[in-house]
C-alpha cells in the first residue's frame, strides 16, 4: 500500500462527503422499476458522512452501484462514518462478488489511492465488509496487507445499530432470508421487464394474426404477468434449490390448471401445443432470469444451468411459434 504520500490529515485529497439529493431519488426509482439496470454509478473512492471526515470512525466497504450506495447512505447519513466505494462496474455487491469483481484486489486498489495516515492511525486498517461480498473477497489477501476485515450485516437497515455497538464483531450468524418482502421488492421491476420481453413475442404473433388469423397475440402478456407473480410468491415453496427446476415445477402446476380449463373450451391441438410449450418455455426462462434478482442463487450453478437450459427455452418458444403457424395454415 502506498505510504509515501505526505498530505496532512487536515487536507485529505479526493475525500468527499457522501451526499444525495432529490434527483438521486428519481434515479433510484428508475433503477428499481427497470429491473436494476446499471445506468447510474458512484465514482469509486473514499467518502464520509457526518460533519467532517474523521479518521477514527468505522470504514464501510461497498460497491459503486448507485442504488446500493444510496441504500447504505440513507441508513448512515446521520452517523459519523466513512465509506470506501470500490469499482465493481456499477454492479451490486452480491452479483459483483459472485462474478469476482467485488474482490480483495479492488479493495486494495482503492485504498492505495490514499496515504495510509489518512486511513488509519495504527498499523492495522479495519474494514467492515458487506456479508454478501464474501463469495468474492479472499480475506487472507486483505490480512496480508495489515487489514482486519470484519463481516458486517446482511441488511443495510441493521447497519446503524451495528455501528452504534462497538467493538464490531463478525455477523457470521446472520443469513439472507429472501423473505416475502425481499421478493416483493423484485416483483414490480420483474413485471416491467417481462412485459418488455413479452412485447416482442406479442408483436410477432400480432403480425401472424393479421396474416393467418391465428387468434393469439395479446395472451402472452397475462401469461407472463401471472407466471412471474406466481414464481415470486411461491419461490420458497417450489421444490429444489435450483431456480430452473423451480420454473419447471411451476409449469407442471400451471400447465395442469390450463389443461383442466381448456378442456371445457374445446381448444384445438394447435392451441394446446402453443400454450403448453409457451408456458413451459416462459417458466424455465424466468427461472434463469430470476437468479439475478436474488442473493440466494449460486453463480457457478447459474452459469452451468444457463448453458444447459437456455437452448431448451429457445426450442420451447420455437415450438409454440410453429404450432400457431400450423394452426393458421392448416385450420
Amino acid at each position: 500500500m502506498n505510504t509515501n504520500h505526505t498530505d496532512s490529515l487536515n487536507e485529505p485529497t479526493n475525500i468527499n462527503e457522501l451526499q444525495f439529493n432529490l434527483m438521486d431519488l428519481f434515479k433510484v426509482l428508475w433503477e428499481w422499476l427497470f429491473s436494476f439496470r446499471r445506468i447510474y454509478y458512484i465514482k469509486p473512492g473514499l467518502y464520509y458522512t457526518g460533519d467532517k471526515y474523521d479518521i477514527t470512525t468505522p470504514l464501510l466497504v461497498t460497491a459503486n452501484y448507485h442504488l446500493t450506495v444510496w441504500t447504505v447512505w440513507r441508513r448512515i447519513k446521520h452517523l459519523n462514518t466513512r465509506v470506501l466505494v470500490i469499482d465493481t462496474d456499477g454492479i451490486n455487491v452480491w452479483c459483483s462478488s459472485g462474478k469476482g469483481r467485488f474482490c480483495a484486489e479492488e479493495i486494495l486498489l482503492q485504498l492505495d489511492k490514499y496515504p495510509k495516515e489518512v486511513i488509519t492511525r495504527s498499523e492495522e486498517i479495519q474494514l467492515i465488509l458487506p456479508k454478501l461480498s464474501l463469495s468474492g473477497v479472499k480475506l487472507s489477501d486483505l490480512r496480508k496487507h495489515n487489514i482486519k476485515p470484519i463481516i458486517g450485516p446482511v441488511y443495510a437497515g441493521d447497519i446503524p445499530n451495528y455501528l452504534n455497538n462497538p467493538p464490531y464483531r463478525d455477523c457470521n450468524e446472520q443469513i439472507f432470508q429472501f423473505d416475502l418482502l425481499d421478493r416483493l421488492f423484485t416483483l414490480v421491476p420483474s413485471w416491467v421487464q417481462i412485459i418488455t420481453y413479452s412485447s416482442g413475442a406479442a408483436f410477432v404473433l400480432f403480425i401472424l394474426n393479421i396474416w393467418l388469423k391465428i387468434g393469439i397475440w395479446w395472451q402472452v402478456y397475462p401469461i407472463g404477468v401471472i407466471l412471474t407473480t406466481l414464481y415470486v410468491l411461491l419461490f420458497p415453496y417450489l421444490p429444489t434449490r435450483s431456480f430452473v427446476y423451480k420454473g419447471f415445477f411451476l409449469f407442471l402446476m400451471t400447465g395442469f390448471v390450463y389443461l383442466i380449463y381448456s378442456l371445457q373450451l374445446h381448444q384445438t391441438i394447435y392451441n394446446h401445443v402453443f400454450y403448453l410449450s409457451y408456458i413451459a418455455g416462459f417458466s424455465v426462462f424466468y427461472g434463469l432470469y430470476y437468479t439475478g434478482n436474488s442473493g440466494v442463487s449460486n453463480y457457478s450453478i447459474v452459469k452451468r444451468e444457463t448453458v444447459l437450459f437456455f437452448p431448451v427455452v429457445i426450442i420451447l418458444f420455437l415450438a409454440s411459434l410453429v404450432s400457431v403457424i400450423l394452426k393458421g395454415v392448416l385450420s
